[in-house]
């Protein structure tokens, strides 16, 4: 199994003060190339909680479907003084502190939903986590996508 298996975290979980937390691991990170498998998606958890990583479909113990989460980041607001309309994001490290793994297995039914990030977001997720990230389209090619997955979707149904 590639990683932990996590339905959730609770909020006051947190560990012992006596107790020393998990370290980070020092392997050196390696540069996951475009053609990497899996896509870089934002995921935001039943929980709430908003995440941004490359996402595999696999299995759990069982062989119910799950994904797994690779250098998955949490997504979080900065708060600004000086810029009140503009909203500004961070992305911090998931679970650092209390495992040294950096990649995990979630059940489908922790995610609520897949979403597609931001350029911004993705370039900035991509230069943190060593990733090559695919760019940017521009609005011709996302017309061209959205009009192919549309003719592609009439396709199937008339199958049926």
């Amino acid at each position: 199994m590639p990683g932990p298996v996590v339905q959730g975290v609770s909020a006051g979980s947190d560990p012992r003060p006596t107790e020393t937390a998990a370290r980070p691991t020092t392997e050196p990170v390696v540069l996951l190339p475009l053609l990497a498998e899996g896509t870089i998606k934002l995921i935001l958890m039943s929980s709430g909680v908003m995440l941004i990583a490359r996402l595999r479909h696999t299995s759990d113990r069982d062989g119910e479907p799950a994904f797994q989460l690779l250098r998955p980041r949490a997504v979080r607001k900065l708060t600004t003084t000086e810029n009140p309309g503009a909203e500004r994001w961070e992305l911090q490290p998931f679970l650092e502190g209390l495992t040294p793994q950096q990649d995990l297995v979630v059940f489908k039914s922790a995610v609520a939903s897949l979403l597609e990030p931001q350029p911004a977001l993705l370039r900035h997720y991509a230069e943190q986590t060593l990733q090559e990230a695919p760019q940017a389209l521009s609005p011709v090619e996302r017309l061209k996508k959205a009009f192919q997955e549309f003719t592609d979707s009439i396709e199937t149904e008339g199958l049926r």
